[in-house]
């Protein structure tokens, strides 16, 4: 009776003037001939069928970067933050500039004012487009409050409301949110029953607040969830071979950076410039992981968190720590097989050996390779006491759960943003 997915656009507008208005169809239909035609004004003056192959090279490119924005949007919107601006705009920043570089590698012929124009009024279209989402396209829920209590969430596109009682009145809502654990009246089984059978969609508090907060709540986890912690077998392989493949085109890019820095490392404090140390991965199996030394040496290797270190920070530490320049050597364990690019991070054995006698299922982390970036470092950042890696854990098994290309591209954005702006750095 009840469903683990939210809604992606809004099932309540059900009027006519409101299904042409958000039909997404219709509006990426209105969004191409927009960019199409806007383009020809800036190149020409007016909307002409004049033939010019450079034009025409150009409108093609821009149809792609639009229809290609429009895909990953849509897979995208279904994961934490996945709505924001920021990561819309993220999407088309990389496609233009991937489509500029294709253009420049195999000499294509494109037209300046047709290209660059038509960029601008992608931007604008997906201004507008969030515009509309903001009024049009939020989700509105009736929650039925009784049991688990759901926390305040900052996305805007979502609207609770709890009910007073079994009646949704004259308001439309996306769904009905319910405790499914919870002991209810029959007058409100009767209430979901009536509703969940025209349709409207019964979601679980818990799939709620973890589709909303990008974890799952270990305090809720039990034996009969472990079957959702097995990752397809599938998509693993294909990401082993994106693994390879991006680190055998990286590596020959970033070891120039790396044996300037490597040398700035050792200039600066004594000690090797790499860091080797035994971490847990796949399997609970151990392996060496590598990075660049930022602290000065120390001879307890006692396992500790990396706030309780941060006295030892070095001045060129502290930056390449800020830009996760430090992380560059892992690059070699994943082409090595003991990581992958995106995974959760691997910690020392002794950490492995504390949080699996304090964090329940603790273990199940390690059904995926961990990875230089992950899930829970672009939601959290860098864990500093047992409640903190308990948060963690919690941001680990929502990707587990829900690993996919799309959660893995999605991760990429936000780790840009992370090396940007120096979110979570230690």
């Amino acid at each position: 009776m009840t469903t683990e997915k939210l809604p992606i656009n809004p099932a309540r507008h059900t009027r006519l003037h409101e299904r042409l208005l958000l039909n997404p169809v219709i509006g990426h239909v209105a969004g191409l001939l927009f960019i199409l035609l806007g383009s020809q004004i800036f190149t020409f003056g007016k909307i002409t069928l004049e033939y010019d192959p450079n034009v025409i090279n150009s409108q093609i490119t821009l149809a792609l970067i639009y229809l290609g924005y429009a895909l990953l949007s849509r897979k995208l919107i279904r994961f934490p933050g996945g709505r924001s601006i920021p990561y819309s705009l993220s999407i088309s920043l990389s496609l233009m500039g991937l489509s500029i570089l294709v253009i420049l590698a195999l000499r294509f012929g494109y037209s300046r004012s047709t290209l660059f124009s038509g960029f601008a009024l992608i931007i604008i279209a997906q201004a507008a487009n969030f515009l509309i989402s903001r009024h049009y396209r939020n989700l509105k829920f009736a929650w039925i409050p009784y049991g688990e209590s759901i926390p305040t969430f900052n996305d805007t596109n979502v609207v609770i409301r709890a009910l007073e009682k079994p009646d949704l009145e004259t308001t439309r809502y996306d769904g009905i949110i319910v405790d499914v654990d919870q002991e209810l009246s029959n007058e409100w089984l009767r209430f979901i029953a009536k509703h969940s059978s025209t349709g409207l969609p019964v979601i679980a508090t818990k799939s709620f607040i973890e589709a909303l907060s990008g974890k799952v709540s270990l305090n809720k986890l039990n034996i009969h969830d472990m079957d959702s912690f097995h990752p397809s077998q599938g998509y693993q392989l294909v990401k082993r071979a994106m693994d390879l493949l991006i680190t055998i085109l990286i590596l020959p890019l970033i070891t120039p950076a790396c044996i300037i820095l490597a040398l700035v490392i050792r200039l600066e404090s004594k000690g090797p410039a790499m860091f080797i140390q035994e971490r847990v991965g796949q399997k609970n199996k151990t392996f060496k992981m590598y990075k660049f030394r930022s602290m000065r040496i120390c001879d307890d290797q006692t396992p500790r968190f990396a706030d309780m270190d941060q006295h030892r920070i070095t001045r060129v530490g502290a930056i390449i720590r800020k830009l996760r320049l430090d992380e560059l050597p892992q690059f070699i364990n994943v082409f090595t097989g003991h990581m992958s690019l995106i995974g959760p991070r691997p910690e020392q054995p002794g950490f492995v050996e504390k949080f699996e006698e304090e964090v329940p299922f603790y273990s199940y982390r390690h059904t995926v390779k961990p990875g230089i970036t992950g899930w829970a470092q672009v939601m959290q950042g860098y864990a500093t006491c047992t409640e903190s890696t308990r948060e963690k854990v919690e941001h680990d098994f929502y990707y587990i759960k829900h690993l996919s290309l799309w959660l893995d591209l999605l991760i990429i954005i936000k780790t840009i943003r992370t090396v940007l702006t120096g979110f979570g750095a230690r």
